[in-house]
């Protein structure tokens, strides 16, 4: 940043970018750019730097890509990891899913859901065919608990809080258990993950096990504006509840380039653990087909993500032979096809050694809750409706090229 002494007026810097003064203006509410207030309090100054970077920007030429800057202090992504508030995601994987999300918050409270709701929200679950997807399922979930708060219009962060716990603690207490125990609550004193565990397969897990699906809660609560990050901050921005809030981002997490990647990842394990990881990778690339789990638009090297999560998972299933297959398929992609695997390949190594289906990866979308959560707390201290997209008709609308790499 700047200097102060170097920051420019607004005219200043509308005739840099050679535009006029209220548009200076319009590029601040957009979040293209950064408004600073000079020492008297009555004059808005702006960082030379980014004026560089916006005209650079309007300057290139993009063909069907939609560029937003949004200004944001919840989390910031390099390629050392990602940091929640200033500290290192990583750092928080000794603690409790639940003292991230109240970290990522900024507020605490009780977690505890009334138990005749939860008992209506499981009563509709077990209605529910068998084959339901998981994420059809939460977003049930999700509906239920709105339709019974009655405050839920109120804009107030804490507010926004108590839905999101309420939110997290329906969809994990009221799915179906696979594990044949008794459906657990948070006055079980089991903590968040761990009653997921049991929704999500039958096989009993050793303290490792579990503490390996709270790491990944806890890796994939946020990333950033992903792409549902921002349909959650466009909902937010119209002043939509904290349930349509997570609503719109679940809408947008759903695609196989999203959310639901690991599930692509799981079967390719599948592949690897009858044929062999080369042939199964070798026949994948004779066939011109994607290989699912690698790359990021972000990490050029590694995502430290998939690097936390694998180190777990290496350990806690150390005396699993099916382990050797997860290890030879990283191993492979990294140093043969030399592009490193990202975090849904260690998603769905944690998915495929669980023994859970390959949608279980879908649990992401409980993560993600607390991270839509705390931008559209965010976005409501924003000037409403700043989001206005331009339309442009054509007669007819060019196909968009597929892309191989996770966008988040």
């Amino acid at each position: 940043m700047a200097d102060s002494k170097d920051f420019l007026t607004a005219r200043e810097a509308a005739a840099r970018l050679g535009v006029k003064q209220q548009t200076i203006y319009a590029y601040v509410s957009r979040g293209l750019l950064t408004r600073q207030l000079s020492l008297d309090g009555r004059t808005s100054l702006y960082d030379p730097q980014e004026i560089t970077e916006l005209r650079s920007a309007r300057r290139r030429t993009t063909s069907g890509e939609v560029t937003t800057v949004i200004s944001s202090s919840i989390t910031k992504v390099d390629e050392a990891g990602h940091l929640y508030r200033g500290v290192p995601a990583a750092s928080l994987l000794g603690g409790s899913f639940e003292d991230a999300v109240t970290h990522l918050w900024g507020h605490s409270g009780s977690w505890e859901i009334d138990a005749d709701l939860l008992s209506r929200i499981r009563t509709i679950q077990d209605l529910m065919p068998q084959e339901t997807p998981l994420i059809d399922r939460l977003r049930m979930s999700v509906n239920i608990v709105s339709a019974h708060d009655v405050l839920r219009h109120d804009p107030s962060p804490s507010n926004h809080c108590h839905a999101g716990r309420m939110m997290l603690t329906a969809m994990v207490d009221g799915l179906p258990q696979l594990s044949g125990h008794s459906k657990p609550s948070h006055s079980s004193g089991q903590l968040l993950p761990d009653r997921l565990w049991g929704a999500l397969t039958a096989t009993p897990a050793t303290s490792s096990q579990r503490d390996c699906l709270k790491a990944a809660l806890i890796l994939l609560a946020d990333h950033g504006l992903a792409a549902s990050t921002f349909a959650a901050r466009l909902a937010a921005s119209v002043r939509a509840d904290p349930y349509s809030v997570v609503l719109a981002g679940m809408g947008a997490v759903g695609g196989p380039l999203h959310g639901a990647a690991s599930a692509q990842v799981h079967r390719l394990l599948d592949e690897a653990a009858e044929i062999g990881a080369q042939r199964c990778i070798g026949q994948r690339l004779a066939n011109n087909e994607k290989i699912p789990g690698i790359g990021h638009l972000v990490y050029r090297t590694v995502d430290p993500r998939e690097v936390a999560l694998s180190g777990l998972i290496s350990n806690a299933w150390a005396d699993d032979h099916r382990l050797q297959v997860f290890q030879d398929l990283r191993s492979l992609l990294a140093e043969r096809l030399a592009v490193p695997a990202n975090v849904d390949f260690a998603l769905a190594g944690l998915t495929w050694l669980a023994n859970m289906t390959p949608e279980a990866g879908q649990c992401i979308f409980v993560a993600r809750t607390a991270g839509w959560i705390a931008h559209g707390i965010e976005e409501f201290g924003e000037q409403p409706i700043r989001f206005r997209p331009v339309a442009r008709w054509v007669p007819d609308r060019p196909a968009l090229p597929e892309d191989n790499l996770r966008p988040d």
